[in-house]
């Protein structure tokens, strides 16, 4: 039985759907951070969003689409299990810390231009 395989096919459902559900989350709710900063822009946060979701997607898919390209070889079902973890652990800790890295410069643009006006 080839546990890479059945690694691979775990692991393209499962990243996807958080990849989606976490962007579509992040659309949905991220408009109102965009709008404290760019006030009644109504357009320019739409694109703006629409810019960032399809970003978030691009660099999503293409950090997994690399991830099964540097994959371990699995032998085991145990080792399918860890690597599997592994991957997506690591996965959903970056897409944190890129989060809380763009409500950073949110709140640190919104200061900014509190602090002109």
């Amino acid at each position: 039985m080839n546990f890479n395989i059945i690694s691979y096919l775990l692991y393209i459902p499962i990243i996807f759907f958080i990849t989606v559900k976490v962007g579509w989350i992040l659309y949905k709710n991220g408009e109102v951070f965009l709008y404290t900063i760019l006030s009644n822009e109504t357009e320019i946060v739409e694109s703006l969003n629409k810019i960032l979701l399809i970003g978030y997607y691009l660099i999503n898919l293409g950090a997994a689409t690399i991830t099964i390209a540097f994959w371990e070889t699995v032998t085991t079902s145990f080792e399918m299990i860890n690597a599997l973890s592994n991957v997506l652990g690591t996965t959903i800790l970056i897409l944190a810390l890129m989060h809380y890295n763009n409500i950073f410069w949110i709140k640190f643009l919104n200061r900014k231009k509190q602090t002109i006006n």
